[in-house]
């Protein structure tokens, strides 16, 4: 009858032949994919097993097959013995979800049926235990087991967070190294020992984070440190970007590390740049191993031990930015490592520290701007220009002195600023038929306020030799700005200037033209470094033959917020003219030359900030 109604109804076949599909799919994907979810008693009765090595142990085993392997020893700082997990078999094709390990194994006197058993706590875990266990999913610690030893689930299959909040005391070398189903990680309160490397290349861990009442160990933003921050010990894998570990002297802020620990960052391949800052002094062993994507980093001569491999299995990209004869350099040349060398230039005021730059080789610091000393001049006592290797410069306040040149015959008289030790350079009179000399030689090297009188000399040849007119490199300071010969010739004579004799001047005019040995020379050219560093420097005006100003010509004048441009000829402005001067300067130029002298002017270091009208 039932066939009948089979037969007359055939959506009853269609109906029953998806639900076997349904179910044929359902006992496929068990057979597959189910997740076994196990866990064992808090009390379980192990088998025994003799050992060749006469050590006492045996196993404990689930339904699934599941195999612990486990031996009977001394606990650490005890006379107490207990069970401590050795290895595991598992020949089963489906996940091990969860494996809460027992509390206590009770383990038999022998191997013969109803043997006496004694229970032992199960008090760790010893070395490689579970290495290589891809089907452990979860695992779960027992409240007595207090170790982990090293490499004990190293390239296991563990996913998801990883918590230690139960008995958990101590944590060897790379006991879960190389597994990447880990996300987080939490470190109880109980934990005292991390070892090396516990959870290098896990590259989903994304964070690590430590109770608040563990004496040992901190965390920061999910980075693991030591409890006082001073030791970087586990960088989670899974966190990218760039990064700046550790801190300057100005200002102290963040974790203060001095020592990135052995395998700190082992495996971060999303890692990009770094940074360390002067409070590290070490870098340990395969720190940086294998961060294949990891570019600049930028280290300085603080850190004085580079461990072997720290920068092992590196990307091609890797560049050490580093001080000349630095740790870093050496270890650099070793390793075959590009570099970008430094130098570090310090500035001193008698003993105290002003200010720490670092420079590329071969460039230029920047002397740091000192509160003025009323009758001294400020000057240094190294060049920090064209740094070739680091620097101590330490402020010289010279007291300030005037040399008064004066020639009776024509009433003439030209005051020049000098420092005790520095030099004054003499105005080049001429007169027909005499050449001229000096009564002193004292404005050479002055050490006071000093008059100086022309010395007329009759010329044998009947006017003013030859040796006396300008030649290209003569020099001559002009209302405290020294201008150096360019072009002597009578058809073009042309001058740069080149300095400025009193670096407290507040207003600077570059003329037009200035006369020297009888003849007018266009000021053309503004050097290079001229007139930096000139920290009440505010008004500047410039003259109409100014063709090129120079790198660096008016660098570091905060206060320079009045320019006026007066020539139409300027075609080049270098880098860092004007950096570093006031940043809403206005800056006056003639109206057909806004747009260009704008362009000029930004390509010279000028602020945005600043108006060009």
């Amino acid at each position: 009858m039932g066939k009948t109604a089979l037969k007359r109804n055939p959506v009853a076949y269609i109906g029953l032949a998806a639900t076997l599909l349904l179910l044929g799919l359902f006992f496929w994907w068990n057979l597959n994919h189910v997740v076994t979810a196990y866990a064992f008693d808090s009390e379980v009765t192990g088998t025994y097993l003799y050992t060749e090595n006469e050590m006492t142990g045996g196993y404990i085993e689930d339904s699934t097959g599941l195999q612990i392997y486990y031996q009977i020893g001394e606990q650490t700082g005890s006379q107490e013995k207990g069970a401590y997990i050795s290895g595991y078999r598992y020949s089963g094709s489906m996940d091990i979800a969860e494996m809460r390990l027992p509390n206590v194994i009770k383990h038999p006197s022998g191997p013969q049926e109803g043997a006496q058993t004694t229970p032992y706590p199960v008090a760790g875990i010893n070395g490689g235990a579970f290495k290589g266990f891809s089907r452990l999913k979860t695992v779960v610690f027992s409240e007595n087991c207090r170790s982990i030893g090293a490499e004990a689930f190293m390239n296991c299959g563990l996913t998801g967070k990883l918590s230690f909040d139960a008995g958990i005391r101590e944590i060897h070398d790379r006991a879960f190294d190389n597994c990447p189903g880990i996300t987080e990680v939490f470190i109880g309160p109980n934990v005292t020992t991390i070892g090396n490397g516990v959870f290098a290349n896990c590259s989903g861990l994304t964070g690590i984070s430590v109770n608040g009442g563990n004496q040992k160990f901190s965390s920061d933003d999910y980075v693991l440190y030591s409890y006082d921050k001073t030791q970087l010990i586990q960088w989670p894998a899974a966190k990218s970007g760039t990064i700046t570990i550790g801190v300057n002297a100005f200002p102290a802020t963040g974790p203060a590390v001095r020592v990135i620990g052995a395998r700190a960052f082992e495996g971060s391949t999303y890692l990009m740049g770094v940074t360390i800052n002067s409070s590290v002094t070490t870098i340990g062993e395969r720190a940086f191993y294998g961060c294949t994507s990891l570019g600049q980093v930028k280290i300085p001569d603080t850190v004085m031990t580079i461990d072997n491999d720290a920068f092992g299995n590196r990307g091609s990209g890797l560049l050490f930015v580093c001080n000349k004869a630095s740790a870093a350099e050496r270890y650099a040349n070793s390793y075959g490592i590009p570099t970008s060398v430094t130098c570090t230039v310090r500035f001193y005021d008698g003993a105290s520290l002003i200010k720490t730059e670092e420079v590329p080789l071969g460039g230029s610091a920047s002397a740091p701007i000192l509160n003025e000393r009323a009758g001294y001049t400020l000057t240094w006592d190294k060049d920090y220009s064209n740094v070739q290797q680091n620097l101590d410069v330490r402020a010289q306040w010279k007291q300030n002195f005037t040399v008064t040149f004066k020639d009776a015959y024509s009433g003439q008289v030209s005051q020049v600023a000098s420092w005790y030790g520095g030099s004054a350079t003499p105005p080049n009179w001429t007169r027909e038929g005499y050449i001229l000399g000096w009564d002193t030689t004292a404005y050479t090297y002055v050490t006071k306020d000093l008059t100086v009188n022309a010395v007329w000399m009759v010329s044998m040849t009947g006017g003013s030799i030859e040796d006396d007119k300008p030649k290209v490199g003569d020099t001559r300071t002009i209302n405290y700005i020294t201008y150096q010969v360019t072009n002597a010739s009578t058809d073009n004579p042309r001058v740069k200037a080149v300095n400025c004799t009193k670096q407290t001047l507040t207003s600077l005019t570059i003329p037009d033209t200035i006369t020297f040995g009888g003849l007018a020379f266009k000021v053309t050219n503004i050097g290079a470094s001229a007139f930096r560093d000139m920290p009440k420097l505010k008004k500047l005006a410039v003259g109409k033959h100014v063709v090129k100003i120079n790198r660096a010509a008016f660098y570091n004048c905060p206060k320079l917020s009045r320019i006026t441009i007066h020539s139409r000829k300027l075609s080049s402005v270098s880098e860092k003219a004007f950096s570093k001067i006031y940043a809403k300067a206005k800056i006056n130029v003639p109206n057909a030359y806004i747009s260009k002298y704008k362009k000029l002017l930004l390509d010279g270091g000028l602020s945005t900030n600043a108006k060009v009208y």
